[in-house]
């Protein structure tokens, strides 16, 4: 299954500008895209804990050249964005000399040298990232590498991994990776999820619904519920979207419900995808994007659900619509004919 992050949600650090670094305390990049115009790049990055895009520098674009320094507390992915629409380039920055170079039309292939922590980042693509596989090994065999922190913080989230070995994943990394940003969140991200693990109550909530009128988890007790969390914008929440709705066809009469909460912004979008997807049930957001629910579940990536028992305790976690339907069917007792 892919998974959608929000656009930057990758792309956090603790970044503290400095004047004039030299090579051993601080970064440089140098850049250079063939073909580029005059203009200005940015390097932004997104604050784990808020979700808001942060930029926090920016550079002339000089006969396709541009350049950044400063220092940084621990390794990080960051963005560069040319001229605005151009971009993003993606790059795990360390306090390193860096060198991208580049052409203007494959953006996406620009080579990138001189950074450790960046070399194994672009050594597997994005989507690799949530394949468990890939995940196990970077964390078992790369724990030396902060990059491998950052795949845990997604692995733990979306990959079926038991509580123990995540702490045994954590026990693992090394003394630098254990100082960094990422492995914080890792850390508080395995408390909320061993909060919502197999057998704990799901953690209540009161949000607004499609007409603003507050519902609650609680409202629902009684019947098996799949909480779902998605967003208009999430291609892979939307590609299921048609599975689900056979789901709901298929278990609405044997006391079961589906509650999609999003995590959109726009309420006009988020509407229309509704409609646009004919997702007949129980639909909930705030509009204030990855926001405290979210957070209450560990949910940072999305499609991710939720199977509830009509006690309200946490049955399974991301199961696919073949395992839900065997699962739900097993659970739930059929209508008399």
């Amino acid at each position: 299954m892919k998974y959608s992050i929000s656009i930057f949600n990758l792309f956090s650090i603790l970044f503290v500008i400095s004047c004039a670094p030299d090579q051993e305390s601080g970064f440089i990049i140098q850049g250079h895209i063939n073909s580029l115009e005059n203009g200005q790049a940015v390097l932004s990055k997104l604050d784990l804990d808020t979700n808001q895009k942060i930029d926090v520098d920016s550079s002339q674009i000089i006969n396709g050249s541009f350049s950044f320094s400063g220092t940084i507390e621990s390794p990080y992915l960051h963005s560069i964005f040319l001229n605005d629409s151009l971009g993003p380039i993606h790059l795990f920055l360390d306090n390193s000399k860096i060198k991208i170079v580049g052409n203007i039309d494959s953006l996406e292939n620009v080579t990138i040298s001189g950074s450790r922590e960046d070399s194994l980042f672009h050594s597997i693509s994005l989507d690799a990232i949530f394949e468990k596989e890939t995940g196990m090994n970077l964390m078992l065999n790369k724990n030396d590498y902060t990059f491998s922190a950052f795949v845990a913080y997604y692995q733990f989230q979306v990959n079926q991994i038991s509580l123990d070995t995540m702490k045994a994943i954590m026990r693992g990394f090394s003394s630098d990776v254990k100082q960094s940003e990422y492995f914080h969140q890792v850390s508080t991200l395995f408390k909320t999820l061993e909060a919502t693990s197999k057998s704990k109550s799901a953690p209540d909530f009161t949000v607004p619904d499609v007409n603003g009128i507050d519902v609650s988890l609680s409202d629902f007790r009684g019947k098996t519920i799949l909480l779902d969390f998605w967003a208009s914008w999430c291609g892979p929440c939307r590609k299921v979207s048609p599975d689900l709705v056979k789901l709901h066809n298929q278990f609405k009469d044997r006391n079961f419900t589906i509650i999609s909460l999003s995590v959109d912004d726009s309420r006009d979008r988020w509407l229309k995808a509704i409609e646009d997807d004919k997702l007949d049930w129980t639909h909930l957001s705030k509009l204030d994007g990855w926001g405290q629910v979210s957070k209450n579940y560990g949910v940072m990536a999305i499609p991710q659900n939720f199977l509830i028992n009509p006690d309200g305790l946490i049955l399974n976690k991301n199961l696919t619509i073949e395992k839900l339907t065997e699962r739900l069917d097993q659970l739930l007792p059929k209508s008399p004919s």
